[in-house]
């Protein structure tokens, strides 16, 4: 399934060093992949906080590993603000 994928501001800083670092990408990626499974896949999973978004919808952090992907979708990541 094809699926495309947004990182915001840095999280693209956090992907697997075998990735390419991009803001916005069509993925082919498994059936039955997870919004958090594709969050592992890309590494930064384990390396910092994020919300997601899946189609405009926010995915809450409960159900990210319930919440499965679908040829099309639009799957946004965004790192936690930072600042003060």
């Amino acid at each position: 399934m094809k699926v495309n994928v947004r990182l915001m501001g840095w999280l693209r800083e956090f992907l697997r060093s075998d990735i390419e670092k991009f803001d916005d990408k069509d993925l082919e990626l498994a059936d039955g992949l997870t919004v958090g499974g594709l969050a592992d896949e890309l590494g930064f999973r384990a390396e910092t906080e994020f919300m997601a978004m899946r189609n405009g919808t926010h995915v809450k952090p409960e159900v990210l590993d319930t919440t499965v992907l679908a040829d099309g979708d639009v799957v946004i990541y965004v790192p936690p603000l930072k600042g003060g």
